[in-house]
């Protein structure tokens, strides 16, 4: 008996959803999240790689729900902020040495019906002081109709991560219920520098060396799911040098 192919599910529209965080400066670093009615930003200060934040929690729609955040660091905290246009600010948070991941959702009144969830994560700089170099992030959004870009893609993701990008780009639904990405690394000083699409069949990753800028493209491929990237890089003249990375997640709406 022949057994039918199960059909694929289109990917819901994406207009409205972003993540970021970046070290704006060598002690200070900003995280901001945001879906159609919810939006996190949290300020943080980096004394050697322990970090404190304060969060500030925005519903931005008059629906009758509110914005809900879950953050982890040195331990899982959940907080609300419920009527449009109201921000919820939380502070004395614990100080933490570890990775931040922050996810951000819609949630009714009861606290019990959660969607719309966005998720971001911020590597540790207490085990790698690198990533807390002025400049370091990484950020993506789903483009709006009045956004203008060459290729039609839904969204875009960029990650620095010293004297390397790696960007990578997506059409959603291209096939039905999968995500078509192209993606290059660009190298802006001597450095060595990679980039992967950790999920994607076939896979796709670029490895180099450069003494002058360049930029190269990785294979073209497809990911069903979560698009997640990592661009790294190191030094080009050290011998055995540690290689420092970023990993970056581009959610599916929902």
């Amino acid at each position: 008996m022949a057994i039918a192919p199960q059909a694929a599910f289109a990917i819901p529209s994406g207009t409205g959803w972003s993540g970021s965080w970046k070290y704006t400066g060598g002690t200070s670093i900003q995280v901001t999240l945001d879906v159609p009615g919810a939006k996190l930003v949290a300020n943080g200060w980096d004394a050697l790689g322990t970090r404190a934040f304060v969060l500030n929690i925005t519903d931005t729609v008059a629906d009758g729900k509110c914005a809900y955040v879950k953050w982890t660091a040195a331990a899982t905290t959940e907080h609300w902020s419920c009527g449009s246009g109201t921000t919820v600010q939380v502070t004395g948070l614990p100080t933490s040495t570890t990775a931040v991941t922050a996810v951000l959702c819609r949630d009714s009144t009861s606290h019990n019906n959660k969607t719309n969830c966005n998720v971001i994560d911020v590597p540790s700089s207490y085990t790698d002081e690198f990533i807390r170099t002025e400049g370091n992030g990484a950020r993506w959004h789903y483009y709006n109709a009045s956004e203008h870009y060459d290729g039609g893609e839904d969204w875009g993701a960029w990650i620095t991560i010293g004297d390397v990008d790696f960007d990578y780009f997506g059409w959603d639904d291209s096939p039905e219920g999968q995500r078509w990405i192209k993606s290059w690394v660009t190298v802006f000083e001597p450095a060595c520098a990679s980039g992967t699409l950790l999920n994607a069949t076939p896979a796709s990753s670029l490895s180099f060396c450069s003494q002058y800028d360049l930029i190269d493209n990785l294979p073209v491929t497809n990911v069903t799911g979560t698009a997640w990237g990592q661009g790294c890089t190191w030094s080009i003249r050290a011998v055995n040098p540690p290689r420092h990375c970023i990993k970056l997640r581009v959610p599916e709406p929902n």
